[in-house]
């Protein structure tokens, strides 16, 4: 079980830093950097990985039925619409808002609803109960993160404010893209728990754990790829950016671009692998800790990076009691999976 912990803690500060490079990628416009990043991350990374290193990769596809790829997909399209809400979100309602009601929303229903697809007699136990609760905690200390996050950008900001029609649509479009971005983890529950993936590319064809969750992850790499890579080609298209893609810093970009993508998958992977290891309730225990973790890992590199120099006392007060009740709410959901184990 603690090596499950540790896998999804190291998935979180993988997510934690995989933008960083885009910090050095010059002459492209968004749509250039994220057309080619999600074209990577979705389709030629994991595609590539899964080709080369997973053995009867479409064996065992064969074996699964088709109405568990039709649910994959649809949760998967449902991934990707959360990925672009946000992104558009936040240009309404600022960053610490948005990301918070983000990652806050997609929590509480990435890790509960797993209880009700195939775990719903677990809800009930002492263990599940434990975990349900350490889940509460966690939301507690986004609320905090969030103030802390508000308060900050009052302090730094000149503004007059955001309107409160944009203030309205901002948060209606991030809690619906919460809920959609749970899809990520729902659909990996589908492919693994319900249709068994992974265990028929380990037991049939001799996979090890994590060879076997790129199986698991690749048909929701596609469904999300499918709406991100369409919508950033439709952003090009409209803004006619195409041409940004032959500046001469463009090879280096690609490169910088192409280790963002293999970070990325890598992080989801060993989240997925991390999930397995944390037994019957590895989607809902797994994926509240791996999303905390992202929260707090954020923040601390916000920390240290000189984000939080202007924030004043009362602010960071916020941010510090945040990150103790998030560690707090991950304490109680490991001792909630091990009085489950």
């Amino acid at each position: 079980m603690i090596i499950g912990f540790l896998w999804v803690l190291f998935a979180a500060i993988l997510l934690g830093f995989y933008a960083f490079p885009s910090k050095y990628v010059k002459g492209y416009d968004v749509e250039n950097t994220w057309g080619v990043f999600w074209l990577l991350a979705m389709f030629i990374v994991p595609v590539l990985a899964s080709i080369l290193l997973v053995n009867g990769l479409m064996d065992t596809y064969a074996q699964v039925p088709t109405s568990i790829f039709i649910s994959i997909f649809f949760l998967s399209l449902l991934w990707g619409i959360g990925n672009l809400l946000w992104g558009i979100s936040i240009s309404k309602i600022g960053m610490a808002l948005g990301f918070s009601l983000l990652i806050g929303v997609g929590t509480l229903v990435g890790s509960v609803l797993p209880f009700f697809m195939g775990n719903i007699e677990q809800l009930a136990t002492p263990g599940g109960m434990i975990i349900v609760f350490g889940i509460l905690i966690i939301m507690v200390g986004i609320i905090l993160n969030g103030k802390a996050g508000l308060l900050r950008e009052a302090n730094e900001s000149s503004d007059a404010g955001t309107s409160n029609k944009n203030m309205k649509v901002g948060i209606i479009m991030c809690v619906v893209g919460g809920i959609c971005a749970a899809g990520f983890n729902l659909s990996y529950h589908v492919a693994d728990s319900i249709g068994h993936i992974g265990d028929i590319s380990q037991n049939q064809y001799a996979n090890s754990p994590w060879i076997a969750r790129l199986a698991v992850m690749l048909p929701s790499f596609i469904g999300s790829g499918v709406i991100t890579v369409f919508y950033f080609a439709y952003q090009l298209s409209k803004g006619k950016t195409w041409v940004k893609f032959a500046v001469p810093s463009s090879p280096k970009n690609i490169v910088l671009i192409g280790l963002m993508a293999i970070v990325y998958v890598t992080s989801l992977i060993i989240y997925g692998l991390g999930a397995y290891s944390l037994g019957a309730l590895g989607t809902s225990v797994g994926f509240a800790v791996f999303q905390t973790g992202c929260i707090m890992v954020a923040n601390i590199l916000g920390l240290f990076s000189g984000e939080w120099s202007q924030a004043g006392d009362k602010s960071k007060r916020f941010l510090y009691s945040g990150l103790s009740v998030m560690s707090l709410g991950i304490l109680v959901i490991a001792f909630g999976n091990y009085m489950m184990s």
